[in-house]
């Protein structure tokens, strides 16, 4: 955790700290805070997942438990450091710069040095450190965690305690491993490696709760293929009713291995869980169809579900506007979005079809292409002459958005822990837009890319496109077990011509 401080150290030996080490450590607790608010949000979604897989399967509810009591130490630990940082940044409260988030002075010595040093709290935090390995490799000890959990999350441990037999033999102060750690440093580092412990605290809480969520869905059949159900409170609506629908997420598996009967006779699934039911409404009047599906629900275990779906025939209305978007309900800004439209009982040489409220519509009999440019509402136009010689003129709203933005990989991880041939092996950082329908590309423009080695000073290099090139290619050649590296101010341009600051990435060197 203090690898990448001793570089303070090597400034320090003149008690002097240049303005670009200040920067330098201001910009690296930016990037901290980033990934902090990042590992929150993570552990909040594993926690969720934990409870879902929890309900399925209550024999977890001990691996929660486990989890939960990770998140307590971590948050205890985290408390503490806390409160030392505030306690520190109370010294400077009355003369805080522009930001509000440092002092004028951000390389001050003096009272870093007294509080940490002569107050005895760099001690008083490495006992800290190593109470919070002790605890935390506690709770995988004891009934139903094997050594192989308590390995893997060792691995994945990044805060561990240190003694002063860990002080290198060529350092000039041996009192402690503390006081190693901490003397002569100025402010902005103090505060810098106090949050980085917070940082490792959290990320270490965070491997753990994975780990233990593991064991709960180990048994389980994954869910793999999802869609959008939606069921209609009616099937026959006169003009003036209200139309409700209940709109849901169905998911399915693979390994499921579903069997579909629908009114008695078998029909294949195609591979993907689904059958085509196709009948011919030559008659009016009240149908109905059942269907019988058997799988195997999340466990492995044989379930059979039964279902009745009742329709009714009637005669076809005088003209409706038909208007749909083939791959979604919305039309998204810098990319061709196909459409159908058209007026039932009108011939399509007969129909006229056109965009208002902005955007612009392509094509003819029946398909269109739709581009918009800006977010809000537009709408699809339909006007026609039916056989009567009626003129018919309709309306259909629907709404324009940006396209979601992606998430910076490398190879197929968003950040974490990488070793190093893995690392190394990495053409460079690449945009990827997850679940969306359409094959929207983004392109990485730039990005910075920060390498955090022990006992050297940071190295930072900026890299035009994604992959590297020149100072970044040998920054990254050099990657080996210990070090950080932090992608930083990543930018990236998609089909809409836009760039895009995308979310910070920290990986791990193991």
């Amino acid at each position: 955790m203090i690898n990448i401080m001793y570089l303070v150290l090597i400034a320090m030996l003149a008690m002097n700290v240049s303005n670009e080490i200040v920067n330098a450590f201001k910009l690296l607790d930016d990037g901290i805070q980033s990934s902090n608010n990042a590992i929150d949000k993570k552990i909040d979604g594993s926690f969720q997942q934990f409870t879902a897989a929890v309900d399925k399967n209550p024999e977890g509810k001990f691996y929660q438990d486990k989890a939960i009591a990770l998140n307590s130490l971590s948050s205890e630990f985290i408390g503490k450091v806390q409160g030392m940082r505030d306690e520190i940044m109370g010294f400077y409260s009355e003369n805080m710069d522009d930001t509000g988030k440092w002092p004028k002075k951000a390389d001050d010595q003096a009272e870093s040095q007294k509080f940490m040093i002569e107050q005895g709290k760099a001690d008083e935090l490495m006992a800290w450190v190593g109470e919070y390995e002790t605890k935390m490799k506690g709770v995988f000890t004891g009934d139903k965690m094997s050594e192989t959990d308590l390995a893997s999350f060792s691995s994945a441990l990044l805060l561990k305690g240190k003694t002063d037999a860990d002080i290198p033999a060529t350092a000039h102060n041996k009192d402690s491993y503390g006081r190693y750690v901490f003397n002569q440093m100025p402010m902005v580092s103090v505060i810098t490696l106090l949050d980085k412990y917070m940082n490792d605290a959290k990320n270490s809480a965070a491997a753990g709760i994975d780990i233990l969520k593991s064991k709960v869905s180990a048994e389980e059949i994954l869910y793999d293929a999802f869609d959008v159900a939606i069921v209609p409170s009616g099937r026959k609506l006169i003009q003036g009713d209200q139309f409700e629908a209940e709109v849901f997420l169905t998911a399915s598996s693979s390994a499921s291995q579903p069997r579909i009967s629908i009114n008695g006779k078998g029909f294949p699934t195609g591979g993907n869980g689904r059958a085509t039911y196709k009948t011919t409404a030559n008659s009016l009047g009240k149908k109905s169809i059942t269907a019988n599906l058997s799988f195997k629900d999340g466990f492995g275990k044989e379930k059979t579900l039964t279902k009745k779906f009742e329709y009714e025939v009637v005669p076809p209305p005088d003209h409706v506007p038909v208007v749909s978007a083939t791959k979604m309900n919305a039309f998204y800004i810098g990319l061709d979005n196909p459409v159908s439209a058209s007026i039932t009982g009108v011939r399509k040489n007969k129909t006229n079809v056109s965009m208002s409220g902005g955007g612009n519509i392509r094509g003819d009999g029946g398909g269109y292409v739709v581009t918009v440019s800006s977010p809000g509402e537009v709408n699809v136009n339909l006007s026609g002459t039916n056989e009567q010689g009626k003129s018919l003129s309709y309306s259909v709203p629907f709404r324009a958005k940006r396209i979601p933005d992606p998430v910076p990989k490398l190879g197929k991880q968003a950040g974490g822990a990488m070793k190093s041939g893995e690392f190394r092996a990495q053409p460079g950082l690449r945009a990827e837009l997850a679940d969306f329908l359409f094959d929207a590309k983004f392109r990485i423009v730039s990005y910075e890319l920060t390498r955090a080695e022990k006992g050297a000073d940071l190295a930072i290099v900026k890299n035009d496109g994604g992959k590297y090139s020149g100072s970044a290619s040998s920054l990254v050649s050099k990657a080996k077990p210990g070090d950080i590296y932090y992608f930083d101010r990543i930018k990236a341009k998609g089909p809409d011509g836009k760039t895009r600051t995308l979310p910070s990435i920290v990986f791990k060197i193991i």
